[in-house]
């Protein structure tokens, strides 16, 4: 009797790890129309330290990610294209990267990853976790499109929503 009342204590335990993770994480646009938070970061690449203040005026890409990250790696094609595409337009993307696991706060894997890649935009690292805790974020990749006020203007969590993103830049940049 204790056995089987163990095991369902077991069983409910184990689901609630896997379905509360599931439904935390935030709603898309859950964040648009609120000032971005600035970054509070450490090591910059590819640039020198970069603040949303100093980017007024400019349309930021915030890309949420870790170099190790399956869905990252997903989303990475897109985010470079942007790069390309609109760069030369007023668009800064700014990868924060923000490790899942310990093992990817090696810095040099971090830039052994960015050249394999060919990631040329600024990337900052967050491994104390300031600037993913002040975007309330809670799963890779994420993504904050903030608009030439510091407004954001498009949050995603996850894969997908390539489209919709672009749009919003797009119509972004036309306001410049």
């Amino acid at each position: 009797m204790l056995r089987n009342k163990l095991e369902g204590m077991l069983v409910a335990c184990l689901l609630l790890l896997i379905v509360v993770p599931a439904t935390a994480q935030q709603p898309d646009d859950a964040f648009v129309g609120q000032m971005a938070p600035e970054l509070k970061v450490g090591e910059w690449f590819n640039s020198d330290a970069l603040t949303l203040e100093d980017l007024r005026g400019k349309v930021v890409l915030l890309d949420f990610w870790a170099w190790d990250c399956p869905e990252c790696a997903q989303a990475l094609p897109y985010v470079k294209d942007w790069q390309d595409k609109y760069a030369d337009q007023g668009l800064v993307i700014i990868g924060v990267h923000t490790p899942r696991i310990e093992y990817e706060k090696d810095v040099v894997r971090l830039q052994e990853t960015m050249v394999a890649k060919d990631i040329d935009y600024p990337v900052a690292t967050d491994h104390e976790y300031l600037t993913w805790l002040d975007y309330l974020n809670n799963a890779w990749p994420t993504h904050f499109v903030v608009d030439q006020e510091g407004v954001i203007q498009l949050s995603h969590t996850g894969t997908g929503r390539y489209a919709e993103t672009e749009e919003v830049i797009q119509r972004l940049l036309r306001n410049n």
